[in-house]
């Protein structure tokens, strides 16, 4: 898909890139809106026995603390608390411990119709933090992740268990029995359900294919842009945007396949929450320098306050980070990313009314990143705080993955249109070189006639008088549109003579003079402003960016944006 949207790009006009571009956002917003779809129908399995499904949603028996005789179905539970679920039972936990971790029961009491299929069934019970073993009757029927000491979280991984139709009583009182270890996320969410075998297994493959797949596709789409990216700065130093590309593509990777949660390369928990969080900082840190190299914006102060802020995480993860300060570090690293996320939006609006290049396109994947990073980091301050918030179908799943691969995957083709510009420059430059090669060669043909036919132009001091003339007036309007026949007849000198008499004089030639006094105002102004290259080319007189980024190394040596980016560190 990818490869077939360069190749149209490629093969269109500039003046063409950005229309076109209006396809693959389109499809890209589609894309990820369906995202959310495995969440929507996975939220409708609702009570309804006529549809073979049992609700299992509403009160629950809990209890703190931990022994094996609470799966035994006889076992009186009539003395536990209740509690609601799906829903969080952080806040349970922490009025009663003070801690984040630990491990607690939860029982349900069900009657299954003795009319029900003679079958196996399925039990659905939605994502659990961190850690689940499941008994159906006191028959362990399945668990997810693993308890300590060899701890395994898999808090956003949806529970299938089947129940073989062995531990079922058909007409009878059926007790569902979960024994849960959590940590931090302390949980269940989603819907709850006892379903029959059909209905089972097509709510599972849907869930698992969407849900889980994509996060995966995700993954595999952004190891080779990174790649790509990677191998542009290093042919292209000098353009550090690739660099703080590849880097916050690097994290926002860290980043979801944590969220993925179906690794543990690392050990403790503790520990994947210290690599997460350094992995988010991080991605906090890159995508606004990103944004400033993109747009052009000089804010270095504002950089190295980011950086000192990656240093401060680093370093609170390495010694101050430990299961008592966990949720208090959590809390605060949210709240600095709604802010960082603010200020992102700050930088699209700030290169929109500057009308920066890709300005629009760049707040438009940019702003799906950042909203749906602000949406992802409410959710985690709800769950470190243990607030009782029902999210309902939006609010039940994180979206930062699908707003980074939107961000990725649209970045990517606004970076890939801007490459193919460059080139097509270039393929202008070498032709515009070519033709210059061709008109010297023919010039000095006829220069080397004329010489044989005519005496040398001789200096005099009214000719030296006419020159100056013409200096002063160049000086003066430079930065508008200077015609040689105008500036001719202004010291009556002949069009066609001009360029000669001024040569001779000066030892330069009229074209070059212009854009040598351009040149050096446009240098002082990308010194002395903070202003687009873009706008300052115009305001010095030159008619295209095109031909200014042609023009002023020739004078300075560098590019304008290299020229800026060294003069100002």
């Amino acid at each position: 898909m990818l490869t077939i949207i360069f190749i149209h790009i490629h093969v269109m006009k500039r003046d063409r890139i950005r229309t076109f571009l209006i396809v693959p956002v389109t499809i890209l917003t589609l894309m990820s809106c369906c995202c959310l779809l495995p969440g929507m129908a996975y939220a409708q399995i609702k009570a309804d026995k006529a549809g073979g499904k049992i609700s299992l949603e509403g009160p629950w028996k809990i209890r703190l603390g931990d022994d094996q005789r609470y799966a035994a179905p006889e076992y009186d539970d009539s003395s536990w608390d209740n509690i609601n679920l799906p829903g969080s039972m952080m806040r349970y936990a922490l009025d009663r411990t003070g801690t984040i971790s630990g491990t607690l029961w939860i029982r349900k009491t069900i009657t299954i119709d003795a009319k029900s299929p003679r079958d196996d069934v399925g039990l659905i019970l939605g994502r659990i933090g961190n850690a689940d073993e499941a008994y159906f009757n006191g028959v362990k029927i399945g668990s997810t992740g693993r308890f300590p000491p060899r701890d395994l979280s898999m808090w956003n991984h949806p529970r299938y268990y089947v129940v073989p139709m062995s531990a079922v009583r058909y007409g009878a009182k059926n007790v569902i029995a979960v024994r849960i270890w959590y940590y931090m996320i302390n949980e269940v969410r989603g819907p709850l359900a006892v379903a029959a075998m059909e209905e089972f297994r097509s709510s599972k493959a849907t869930t698992g294919f969407l849900l889980i797949t994509m996060d995966y596709l995700i993954i595999a789409a952004g190891v080779p842009i990174f790649l790509v990216f990677f191998f542009f700065y290093i042919r292209r130093r000098s353009s550090e945007e690739y660099l703080f590309y590849c880097l916050q593509l690097l994290c926002g990777l860290v980043v979801i396949l944590e969220l993925c949660n179906y690794w543990n390369s690392y050990g403790s928990i503790l520990a994947r929450f210290k690599i997460l969080g350094v992995g988010w900082a991080a991605l906090n840190v890159v995508h606004p320098i990103f944004l400033h190299r993109i747009y052009g914006m000089q804010r270095k102060k504002i950089e190295k306050i980011l950086w000192l802020y990656l240093a401060v995480v680093i370093l609170m993860a390495a010694v101050f980070t430990t299961s008592n300060t966990l949720r208090f570090h959590g809390i605060l690293m949210i709240v600095v990313t709604v802010g960082i996320g603010f200020y992102n939006f700050s930088c699209h609006f700030s290169a929109l009314y500057k009308r920066s290049p890709y300005a629009k396109l760049f707040g438009f994947f940019g702003s799906a990143v950042v909203i749906t990073a602000i949406h992802d980091g409410f959710i985690y301050l709800f769950k470190f705080i243990g607030y009782e918030f029902h999210y309902g179908i939006l609010f039940d799943y994180m979206l930062f993955p699908y707003g980074a691969f939107l961000l990725y995957t649209g970045t990517t083709l606004v970076l890939v249109s801007r490459l193919i510009g460059m080139m097509d420059e270039i393929e202008d430059l070498n032709t515009s070189l070519e033709s210059f090669v061709i008109e010297k060669a023919l010039l000095s043909d006829r220069l080397s006639q004329s010489q044989k036919k005519t005496p040398p132009i001789s200096i005099t001091s009214r000719t030296e008088e006419k020159i100056r003339k013409v200096k002063e007036f160049i000086e003066e309007n430079y930065t508008s549109d200077i015609s040689r026949e105008g500036l001719a007849a202004s010291v009556e000198v002949h069009p066609d003579n001009l360029g000669k008499l001024f040569k001779t004089c000066t030892n330069q030639k009229l074209g070059d003079y212009i854009y040598e006094l351009r040149v050096r105002d446009a240098a002082k102004k990308l010194l002395e402003t903070d202003d687009n290259i873009i706008d300052i080319a115009f305001s010095v007189g030159f008619e295209s960016l095109r031909t200014f980024n042609r023009i002023f190394p020739k004078f300075m040596g560098v590019t304008p944006e290299k020229y800026r980016r060294q003069n100002r560190q």
